[in-house]
């Protein structure tokens, strides 16, 4: 492990929205990358795959390597692993599951699956949740890829895996195994294995409650940003303790 310096960096809401990114931090990344800081993407979302995440930081000129992108799919795919599965269930898009099976062999099929995993579903159908419920209701443990109730966008607030993860424990009346998203511990010691011994590390996310969590579980120096969830002015600052707010990623940036 090198002696140079991480920053984990969140994704929606923080470095873009939508399509968008905020405030040229394009530019000040660019800057830290060369000036040998290690860039690290951390994402909770699962409505597409590693390889669409990799496309489209590289069409934002954002410097992207081949393990730059941390998202709970990196996650699932070494659990999964780690569990020895054969058959499992995916409430989830299909690029998901072709990167999963790609990757662990799994078979993704309703029939004999040991586990659910919920996730971020753009491509839901209603014949996709009453086979997830049936499921579960006959006894199948299930997960959720992540946690977040809502994703941002430049049309305001849409529904994201919490909400999905909400509206099947309230059908079901049975509660989610966990997820592999952050701040869970399943990332947490994802994340400590690429960190190693290294003790500089920086993330920077717009959420309290997963970015700054996961950040300190980890030990990293946090920094919340006011362009995504969090607003200064109208959020309660609890557990912002040793942790800076930037309105921006960019006006962050600039002081490194």
């Amino acid at each position: 492990m090198s002696n140079s310096s991480n920053i984990f960096l969140d994704l929606d809401g923080t470095v873009y929205v939508d399509n968008i990114v905020i405030n040229n931090a394009d530019e000040q990344i660019r800057r830290l990358k060369n000036n040998g800081f290690q860039i690290y993407y951390l994402t909770n979302n699962t409505s597409k795959n590693t390889e669409y995440y990799k496309s489209k930081l590289k069409k934002m000129n954002l410097p992207i390597s081949n393990d730059s992108i941390i998202s709970p799919i990196n996650v699932i795919i070494e659990w999964i692993k780690k569990k020895n599965y054969k058959t499992i269930y995916v409430l989830g898009v299909e690029d998901l599951k072709k990167e999963i099976i790609e990757k662990t062999q799994v078979k993704i099929n309703s029939k004999n699956a040991e586990c659910v995993i919920i996730a971020f579903d753009k491509e839901l159908t209603y014949k996709k949740l009453e086979e997830t419920c049936k499921l579960i209701n006959n006894g199948v443990p299930y997960y959720l890829s992540h946690i977040d109730n809502y994703c941002p966008t430049l049309n305001g607030n849409m529904p994201d895996c919490g909400s999905i993860g909400l509206m099947i424990e309230k059908t079901t009346g049975k509660i989610s195994n966990g997820h592999f998203g952050k701040p869970s511990e399943l990332m947490t010691s994802y994340i400590r294995k690429i960190i190693g011994d290294n003790n500089k590390n920086i993330l920077v996310g717009d959420r309290i409650q997963t970015d700054i969590a996961i950040g300190k579980k980890i030990g990293a120096e946090t920094v919340i940003v006011c362009s995504g969830e969090f607003k200064k002015d109208t959020e309660i600052n609890y557990n912002l303790e040793n942790t800076q707010i930037h309105n921006t990623l960019t006006d962050f940036l600039l002081t490194i």
